[in-house]
């Protein structure tokens, strides 16, 4: 009975002793897959929208981001961009910078590399359609990553609204300068348009600034539609007397409106 008990502890002892082992032996997973798996090519395109109009060319920049798979950049490697359909298909519609189809372009320091898309005219679109820019990357041997971002290209149809607004619509010039908030909605048949870009430009020689310091530039449209820009106007002490500010809030080149500001100057 007595060597019984001993033989079976020691066997618990071997066991514990071996699930031990195991259990120091375990290591997080190194990356062992093909290097093209560990490397991550990032793309956006912004805005992701585009208007055709009638003698401007909707532009849109998009960045690719390249990078291993724990976020450390790579810098000094070409991507090679060009439009194709959802098939990925190459189509010619558009142009890259340089009326260019395809361009390559090395990623620095942070592993980015960016190119601007002009759109096709109204004339050279029958209908909205939605086309990809691709991102492709060399690797080792046979080996490609690539990457796909959608820009959706809306014609001027009949059924878009846009219109623009301020609020509050008159400011006071104090010591401090007042500010508003100036939106752009943009819609096709009653439904909001988002990744839209609307441009916010000040008429000629209007006082004030927008909140990025700009006098012209241009925010891209939420899920409502609606872009929204901070107009910073003027203190009593840059103006002489009441003024009016005339901000052009502006779609295309066909397409846009403008608002009207009141400031009223401190005595």
């Amino acid at each position: 009975m007595k060597k019984l008990t001993l033989l079976t502890l020691a066997i618990s002892l071997i066991l514990v002793f071996s699930l031990t082992c195991k259990r120091g032996d375990i290591s997080p997973p190194e990356p062992f897959a093909p290097s093209s798996l560990t490397t991550l090519l990032k793309l956006t395109a912004s805005p992701n929208a585009i208007f055709a109009s009638k003698n401007t060319r909707g532009m849109t920049t998009i960045t690719a981001r390249l990078t291993k798979y724990n976020g450390e950049p790579l810098p000094n490697r070409v991507i090679y961009f060009e439009v194709v359909d959802s098939n990925f298909q190459k189509i010619s519609l558009g142009y890259f910078e340089g009326n260019q189809s395809v361009v390559a372009k090395t990623t620095d320091s942070n592993g980015l590399a960016r190119i601007n898309y002009y759109g096709p005219l109204t004339l050279e679109l029958s209908e909205n359609t939605t086309i990809y820019v691709r991102a492709t990357v060399a690797w080792e041997g046979a080996e490609t990553i690539f990457e796909v971002a959608p820009i959706i290209i809306i014609t001027e149809p009949s059924d878009l609204t846009f219109t623009a607004e301020a609020e509050p619509d008159v400011l006071y010039a104090t010591d401090e300068r007042p500010q508003t908030t100036i939106k752009g909605i943009v819609k096709i048949g009653g439904k909001p348009i988002a990744g839209i870009r609307i441009y916010f430009h000040l008429y000629r020689d209007s006082p004030g600034r927008f909140d990025d310091g700009y006098r012209a530039t241009y925010r891209e449209t939420d899920e409502t539609g609606t872009a929204r820009i901070t107009y910073i106007g003027p203190n009593k002490y840059e103006i002489e007397a009441d003024t009016s500010i005339i901000v052009i809030v502006q779609l295309t080149e066909s397409i846009y409106t403008e608002v009207y500001l009141r400031v009223i100057r401190q005595r």
